[in-house]
């Protein structure tokens, strides 16, 4: 019987080299493959929080309510006192309180501004409407006051005496956003103070916290 020739060992060696570096080659594939993966994943949630972030300071600055108080003397022509706030900003604001202070003293009302004018006299022939507790949607403007220059000599001096001292007053309200986001503000284009809430506005959020 005629035997075949044994196959050389140097062959059989060579193949089972070449078979264990494809094998490292595959693992090392693998490995690259997965760490990529994982990069890519970790790239993608990073993107999506950062997405979600500018989504939610997107939301929040289209929700953002900004008071505006003005005042003045004229309307229609006529010697009027006028006072009113606007929201001028993009979201409504729930005010919820507000005060007027003027040398030295603080009144809660405008109309209790206008009386201590003159405190004498019966009645003073005023339109007033509380500022708060309220709701002002974005756009919306709410009347404070309305005094017409008429009366006696004393209506007309109390009246006067507001007329004077309307620009040394100051305001100041607090109101809360639709997030109870709540800024304290004097309403005339001053950057609005963020505090945690207006039962304690004294107490200023957090610097992460989103404001105005």
């Amino acid at each position: 019987m005629i035997e075949p020739p044994e196959a050389p060992h140097h062959v059989v060696e060579h193949h089972g080299k070449a078979r264990r570096w494809f094998d490292v080659a595959m693992a090392v594939a693998v490995l690259i493959v997965s760490f990529g993966s994982l990069y890519v994943a970790l790239h993608t949630g990073h993107t999506m929080e950062g997405l979600v972030e500018q989504n939610q300071r997107l939301v929040r600055a289209q929700s953002t309510p900004i008071l505006q108080y003005t005042h003045g003397n004229n309307a229609d022509g006529e010697k009027v006192l006028h006072f009113e706030v606007r929201n001028v900003g993009t979201g409504p604001a729930r005010v919820a309180w507000a005060r007027l202070e003027v040398d030295g003293k603080t009144y809660d009302t405008w109309s209790d501004y206008a009386l201590a004018a003159g405190p004498d006299l019966p009645r003073l022939p005023l339109q007033n409407a509380p500022l708060a507790p309220a709701v002002l949607s974005a756009g919306d403007e709410r009347p404070i006051m309305r005094w017409p220059r008429q009366g006696a000599e004393a209506e007309l001096a109390a009246w006067d005496n507001v007329e004077r001292s309307r620009f040394r007053a100051q305001a100041t309200a607090c109101y809360c956003s639709v997030f109870d986001e709540c800024w304290v503000s004097h309403m005339n284009g001053d950057v609005p103070k963020q505090v945690i809430s207006c039962e304690n506005p004294q107490a200023v959020a957090p610097k992460g916290n989103s404001g105005h």
